[in-house]
């Protein structure tokens, strides 16, 4: 991390290495855990997308610092997101969407989080689709959409994906 400014994760916590028969394992060692951590409180960006905060040891440092961890999804559907902070440089411009995804039900820590937008399914299900935080020097966003085509290549997630890259490395304005 130490030739990087940014570090970009679509990616869960678990391999099976024997396929999906065999107990799953955690890839992250502890060492990556605490490495992602200080490149961030060192003034790093962290983008984290989608299942990026699933299957991670829980009260670790990863999910300490990302600021929520998973609590599954539903299955694939249509559902909206919604814009909760449209002056933010993340969801600048961004309007409320509709897409074809997984809708993520992730956990934040409502003490350490700034929210930014909110997903809600035609059965009523609310989850957080977005939230940032700011850890020592460093930037964290998460965006909780990620999973479908339709959902990476939707105009307004195209628009919130730049955005959030441009503010973790403090090129917002």
């Amino acid at each position: 991390l130490k030739a990087v400014q940014l570090l970009v994760m679509l990616r869960d916590g678990m391999v099976w290495p024997e396929g999906p028969q065999e107990p799953p394992r955690g890839w992250m060692t502890p060492d990556q855990e605490q490495a992602i951590v200080d490149f961030v409180e060192r003034g790093g960006g962290f983008f984290a997308v989608h299942n990026s905060t699933g299957l991670y040891p829980e009260g670790g440092p990863y999910l300490k610092l990302l600021g929520g961890t998973y609590n599954g999804h539903g299955p694939l559907e249509r559902f909206r997101v919604r814009v909760l902070d449209p002056a933010h440089p993340i969801t600048r411009g961004v309007t409320e969407y509709e897409v074809a995804d997984e809708q993520h039900t992730p956990v934040p820590d409502e003490g350490k989080v700034h929210f930014l937008l909110e997903s809600r399914s035609a059965g009523g299900v609310t989850a957080s689709a977005g939230w940032v935080r700011e850890p020592g020097r460093g930037r964290v966003a998460y965006l909780a959409n990620g999973h479908t085509r339709d959902a990476l290549e939707h105009p307004m997630y195209q628009l919130l994906m730049r955005n959030a890259m441009r503010w973790c490395l403090r090129l917002e304005r």
